[in-house]
């Protein structure tokens, strides 16, 4: 698939999520940097965590995604941080329509440039 194309669809995921949400609800994830964990869970408590994408990530209430994030370390000691998922969906789209953007800029300087 054309990366355009991919973009493009990558978008209307994002969009699609994010108009499933329930705007009389706030749900939160659990990030470090750019990564949204998965967390596995044992009676409540989180006992093992994979990153994956942010409609896969585990959502929690604000007060429970503070608490793990509080105690996730990376060995770098960076913190984790609890994010809600609307935003870190809005920052996600706002990167996806940069990128396509930017790649359809960049197709129209070459369409433009002389033919040798």
């Amino acid at each position: 698939m054309p990366l355009a194309a991919q973009l493009r669809q990558d978008i209307a995921e994002t969009e699609n999520l994010l108009s499933a949400l329930d705007p009389r609800s706030e749900q939160f994830i659990v990030m470090q940097g750019e990564r949204a964990f998965q967390f596995e869970m044992v009676q409540r408590k989180p006992v093992g965590a994979k990153v994956v994408e942010l409609a896969l990530a585990t959502r929690f209430t604000e007060v429970d995604a503070q608490m793990i994030a509080r105690a996730l370390k990376n060995a770098e000691g960076e913190p984790g941080r609890a994010v809600s998922l609307r935003a870190a969906l809005q920052m996600q789209l706002t990167r996806q329509q940069a990128a396509l953007l930017r790649l359809e800029q960049a197709i129209s300087v070459i369409q433009w440039l002389p033919r040798n």
